[in-house]
């Protein structure tokens, strides 16, 4: 049997972390943070692809990207909290949003290793990033 990895740490600890806030948030609040991250992300992805060929300038490219994608994350957040608000009585509202809660750890968790794989790895250990530091168990250069 292999110890863990610190990565292996990371995605326990982030699994953990969201379980409990979607516990206390029950599902419906759970959910709407499961939903309002993916459509955050999605006009991240897109708004940015549409902004390279509209706007030149770098930084407010990211701006304007980063707004619309706050605004996109605030407004699925609401739609699904105030449709879902309510269905589950306790204590079936804490379990449901403890395990949604654990899903979006484990998702969140692996876009970021996603983000940190082969490609990137190199840029985040010249940068001093954080994830230059955690060990990824001989898997990278």
């Amino acid at each position: 049997m292999s110890e863990f990895a610190t990565v292996d740490y990371v995605l326990v600890a982030s699994s953990l972390a969201m379980a409990l806030f979607g516990a206390f948030g029950g599902f419906s609040g759970a959910l709407a943070f499961l939903l309002g991250s993916v459509a955050g992300g999605a006009v991240a992805k897109f708004g940015w692809d549409f902004a390279c060929g509209a706007i030149e300038n770098v930084p407010v490219r990211v701006l304007a990207v980063g707004v619309a994608a706050i605004i996109a994350f605030g407004i699925a957040r609401a739609i699904v909290r105030k449709v879902v608000s309510g269905m589950l009585a306790q204590p079936g509202d804490a379990i449901f949003g403890f395990v949604v809660g654990a899903a979006t750890g484990l998702a969140l968790a692996g876009a970021v290793m996603t983000l940190a794989g082969p490609d990137y790895f190199a840029l985040f250990q010249e940068k001093g990033c954080l994830l230059s530091l955690v060990d990824f168990g001989g898997a990278r250069p």
